[in-house]
C-alpha cells in the first residue's frame, strides 16, 4: 500500500485533534474561572467604573497578542483568550454581586433577573410548566425559548444557564474575530472583538435578548464576510438567513435585510444579468427566518399577542415626537396590540410630516450626537471610532465596485432607512444588538486601511491558512436548530406538574415552586467567609449591591424590604406553580429542603407597585415541605 495515501487522512486527523484540544482547553479555563472566581485585583479591574478608556485599551492589547499567532497555536490562544475574557466578566459579577460598571437594571445582586429580564425569565419558567409566555415575553419567542430549553436541561439552574448563554455568545464572537483576521489581519480581529465585548458587557449574566441577538448577529456577519470575500453564494445566503433570525431574536434595523438582498443580487450577477438564483434564494432565506420565528411564536405566545407587537409603540412615539412609552401615556385604556397599531397609523396619517421629521431626528442623534459607539462610555475612544468609521466610508465609496465596499455601503443605507423605526431614544444601543457586529466593521476596516496605507504590515498580519468555513456553519446551524427545535420540543413535552397540596394555617397563604440549585441568593454574616460568590452573599456585599437602584422612588418599598434581610436568609426567584406568576421567596435558609423537587410553602405575600414588571411578588415563607420529587 502506498504510504502517501495514508498521509492525508493522518494529517487531517492531527489537525482535528489539535482543534479539539484547543477548544477543550479554552472551555476548561472558562468553567474553572467561573468555579473558583477571580483574584481581587482582576475583580476590581472588571468592575471598573471611572476609567473605561484604560479598560478598553487593555482589553484590545491583550486580544491583539492572543490573535497574533497562526496555526493551531493561534486557535488555542485566541479561543482561550476570548472565553477567558467573557468568563472573567461573569465571574466578577458573581463575586462582587454587581453587574458591569455601567449597570443595566437587569440583574439583582449579581444573579436574579429584574425588569424586562424578570419577564423573560418568568416566561421561560412558564414554558417548562406547559404554559405560554407572558404578554411581553411573547414578543421575543426565540430567545426565551432557548433559555427555557437550557433551564429544562439544567433542572432550572439559573447560574449554569447563564454560564451557557455567555459561552455561546463568546464562541460566536470568536468566529467573527477569526474571519476578520483572515482578511483584515490581527488588529482587525482585536478591534471588532473588543467592540462586541464592550457592547455586551452590561448584559453578561442576564437573560436579556441582547446576548443571543449579538451571538447570532456575529455568526451572520462572519458568514457574510466569508461569503463575499470567497464569492460563495451559498455562504452569503446562509449569513442572510442568520441575520434574519438575529433580528427576530432582538428586533432592530430590519431594513438592512432587503438592502443586503439587493447588494447580493447585484454582486452575484452573471454575464451582466441579475443573478436569478440569488433573487429566489435570498427572498427564500429571509422568509424562512420569519416563518420559523412565526411557528415558534404561535406555539408559545399568549393568545391575542402579535409578533413584534411593540412596533406600534415605536411608530406612535416617532409620530408624536415622544418615545415608545408615549402610547401608554396617551392611551392607557388600550391594551390590545391590534388597537395600538390602529392608533399609531391614524396618528401618522393625521401628521404625515412626522415621518421625515423622524428620519432627521434619528439620524441627528445617531450620527451627530456621538451615539453610535456610546456603549463604550469613553469620549476619546468614541470619537476615534467615528473618525475610523468615516475613513472606512470614504474607502468604501472609492471601492464601491468591490465586494466589501458595496456590501458595507448597502448595509449602511439599510441602517439609515431603519433608524426612525429603531430609534436611539427608545432603548439606547441595545436595540442594535443583532447588527453591532456590522457597525463594528466600519472602524475595523478604517483602521486596517490606515495601517496598510502607512505600511504597518505587522499590525495587519493575516492568517496564512485557508480555514474551512464548515465549523462556523456547523456551529451556527446547531445553535439555530437548538433554539427553534429545542423550544418546540420543550413546549410539547412540558406539562402542568402534579404535586400534593399542603394545608397552611388560616392566616397564611400557600405557594409552590420547583426547588433547584443556582437560582437563589443565600445571605450570610460578614465573618463566615472571605468573599462573596454567588449563591453565597455576605450581608454587607448584598446590601451594597442594590445601592445603585435606590434612587428610583417607584421601588423604594422593595429595597426597604431587601435592606431588612439579615444573615441566614435566602432569596429565591421562581414562579408560583399555583398560578404560574413570578415569585421571590424570602425564607430562613435552614428550612429549605435539601432535595430537588416541588416545595409547598406557607407564608404571606406582599403586593408592591410594579412587582409584576420589576420582580416577582415577595413571599415571606414561614415553613416549607417537599411535596413532589
Amino acid at each position: 500500500m502506498n504510504l502517501q495515501t495514508l498521509s492525508l487522512p493522518l494529517k487531517i486527523s492531527n489537525q482535528s485533534l489539535y482543534l479539539i484540544i484547543s477548544l477543550g482547553i479554552g472551555i476548561t479555563f472558562y468553567f474553572l474561572i467561573l468555579l473558583f472566581g477571580l483574584p481581587e485585583l482582576l475583580n476590581q479591574f472588571f468592575l471598573e467604573t471611572n476609567n473605561l478608556t484604560i479598560f478598553i485599551i487593555t482589553i484590545f492589547a491583550v486580544l491583539y497578542f492572543a490573535y497574533l499567532p497562526n496555526g493551531w497555536i493561534g486557535i488555542l490562544t485566541s479561543f482561550t483568550a476570548t472565553l477567558v475574557l467573557f468568563s472573567l466578566q461573569l465571574s466578577q459579577q458573581w463575586q462582587s454581586l454587581l453587574p458591569s460598571s455601567i449597570g443595566n437594571g437587569y440583574i439583582f445582586s449579581g444573579l436574579l433577573p429584574l425588569n424586562d429580564a424578570n419577564i423573560y425569565y418568568t416566561s421561560a419558567l412558564r414554558l417548562l410548566q406547559g404554559e405560554t409566555f407572558t404578554d411581553t415575553g411573547s414578543l421575543r419567542p426565540l430567545s426565551h425559548g432557548a433559555i427555557a430549553t437550557i433551564l429544562g436541561l439544567t433542572q432550572e439552574n439559573l447560574q449554569i444557564t447563564l454560564a451557557i448563554i455567555v459561552l455561546i455568545t463568546a464562541i460566536s464572537c470568536f468566529f467573527l474575530a477569526r474571519e476578520i483576521k483572515k482578511y483584515q489581519g490581527t488588529i482587525g480581529s482585536a478591534i471588532i472583538l473588543t467592540l462586541m465585548f464592550a457592547f455586551i458587557r452590561p448584559y453578561i449574566g442576564s437573560v436579556a435578548t441582547e446576548n443571543l441577538g449579538l451571538a447570532v448577529g456575529a455568526l451572520a456577519t462572519a458568514a457574510m464576510w466569508r461569503g463575499l470575500h470567497s464569492q460563495k453564494l451559498k455562504i452569503c445566503l446562509f449569513g442572510l438567513f442568520l441575520l434574519t433570525i438575529a433580528l427576530n431574536i432582538r428586533a432592530g434595523v430590519f431594513f438592512i435585510l432587503p438592502l443586503f438582498l439587493a447588494w447580493s443580487v447585484w454582486f452575484f450577477k452573471e454575464k451582466s444579468q441579475l443573478s436569478s438564483p440569488f433573487v429566489f434564494g435570498g427572498i427564500s432565506v429571509i422568509l424562512l427566518g420569519f416563518i420559523l420565528n412565526s411557528l415558534v411564536f404561535k406555539l408559545v405566545a399568549l393568545p391575542g399577542i402579535q409578533p413584534n407587537g411593540n412596533f406600534a409603540h415605536v411608530l406612535y412615539g416617532m409620530t408624536v415626537g415622544g418615545n415608545w412609552t408615549s402610547i401608554l401615556t396617551d392611551h392607557p385604556e388600550i391594551h390590545n396590540s391590534q388597537q395600538r397599531y390602529q392608533i399609531a397609523f391614524e396618528a401618522l396619517l393625521n401628521n404625515p410630516l412626522a415621518l421625515p421629521r423622524g428620519f432627521l431626528r434619528a439620524w441627528d442623534q445617531f450620527f451627530l450626537q456621538d451615539f453610535a459607539f456610546s456603549f463604550l462610555r469613553s469620549n476619546s475612544i468614541n470619537f476615534s471610532l467615528q473618525i475610523l468609521s468615516l475613513v472606512a466610508i470614504f474607502y468604501c465609496l472609492h471601492q464601491w465596485r468591490t465586494a466589501m465596499g458595496s456590501f458595507m455601503l448597502m448595509g449602511l443605507f439599510g441602517v439609515l432607512l431603519s433608524l426612525p423605526f429603531a430609534p436611539p431614544w427608545d432603548a439606547g444601543t441595545r436595540i442594535y444588538a443583532a447588527t453591532i457586529p456590522f457597525f463594528a466593521l466600519f472602524p475595523t476596516v478604517g483602521l486596517t486601511y490606515l495601517c496598510r496605507k502607512f505600511k504597518l504590515s505587522v499590525l495587519t498580519k493575516t492568517s496564512q491558512i485557508d480555514e474551512s468555513p464548515q465549523l462556523l456553519i456547523n456551529f451556527s446551524m446547531g445553535l439555530i436548530i437548538f433554539m427553534i427545535v429545542g423550544t418546540m420540543i420543550t413546549k410539547i413535552v412540558s406539562h402542568t406538574p402534579k404535586f400534593s397540596e399542603i394545608i397552611c394555617p388560616q392566616s397564611l397563604e400557600t405557594a409552590y415552586f420547583f426547588n433547584s440549585a443556582g437560582s437563589s441568593i443565600n445571605v450570610v454574616a460578614n465573618n463566615v467567609q472571605k468573599k462573596s460568590y454567588i449563591p453565597i452573599a455576605k450581608v454587607k456585599d448584598f446590601k451594597e449591591s442594590f445601592v445603585i437602584y435606590k434612587s428610583d422612588k417607584n421601588f423604594k418599598q422593595f429595597f426597604d424590604y431587601m435592606d431588612e434581610l439579615q444573615p441566614n436568609r435566602s432569596l429565591i426567584s421562581k414562579i408560583n406553580l399555583a398560578n404560574n406568576q413570578g415569585i421571590w421567596v424570602i425564607t430562613d435558609t435552614n428550612i429549605i429542603p435539601k432535595d430537588k423537587g416541588i416545595i409547598g410553602v406557607c407564608g404571606k405575600s406582599i403586593k408592591l407597585p410594579h412587582d409584576h414588571w420589576f420582580h416577582g411578588k415577595l413571599f415571606f415563607a414561614d415553613s416549607m415541605k417537599l411535596v413532589s420529587k
